[in-house]
Order: structure tokens, then sequence, then C-alpha cells
């Protein structure tokens, strides 16, 4: 038994901040908070936050690189207190098909942007 992987998809491994609202059984908003997905896939994302998730359904939103909010419903499948005392947070994207899409490539893309981006402000190259 023990750690065998049960997702469909792959994960990617990446480091982006994420605004995410906690909601009750109504869909109303009872906390918002901000956390840092850890990896996603093709139907979930992992987050780290520092505080606990005790809302059964999240309301998960950033804004792309071409400054559009981009958002998507999920469904906190485990939150548990890693080593660093930070909260690992699994969640299941319960959004139609094309709009887990839709958020799951603009959270990669914004990730790999933000990391090229970084890196030529360190290392800027030859200047003419």
């Amino acid at each position: 038994m023990g750690n065998e992987e049960r997702r469909k998809y792959p994960r990617i491994q990446i480091f982006d901040p994420i605004s995410y609202l906690s909601l009750d059984s109504d869909g109303k908003t009872v906390l918002q908070n901000v956390a840092v997905v850890r990896d996603v896939s093709q139907t979930g994302i992992q987050m780290e936050a520092f505080v606990e998730v005790k809302s059964k359904k999240l309301s998960l939103m950033f804004f792309d690189m071409n400054k559009n909010q981009i958002e998507v419903k999920g469904k906190v499948v485990y939150c548990r207190k890693n080593e660093s005392g930070q909260f690992s947070i699994g969640i299941n994207l319960i959004g139609n098909e094309a709009e887990n899409l839709r958020f799951v490539k603009a959270l990669v893309k914004s990730y790999h942007y933000q990391k090229e981006k970084s890196r030529l402000a360190i290392s800027p190259g030859i200047q003419n």
C-alpha cells in the first residue's frame, strides 16, 4: 500500500503564488488568503500555505502575464502540516475540463515567464 501514485496525469513542479477563497457550503467566502503552488497536473494542484484550510471548496485565482485574472474552483482533498510547519494542501480542480486546462496552462506559463524574467534580470547579457 503506502505511497502509490493515484494521479492520472503527471505533475509539473512549479513555485507560483496564488490567491484563494475558502467557501462555505453555500459558496459564500469565509476566508481569503494566499499560498504557493508547488506542483500542478491536468486535474489538480498541491499548494503550501501558512494557515490550515478547513473549507472543502476553494476558489483559486491568479493574474497571468497579461494581467488577466484566471480562476477555477477546487475541492480540498487533504490539508496536513508539513515538516516546515506550513500546510500542504491537495486540491482537485472541479471546473469543467476547458476551465481546468486554461487554469493549469496559464499557471505553468506564468511560472516559466517569471522564471525567465528573473533570470534575464540577473544576467542581462552583453549590452550594445
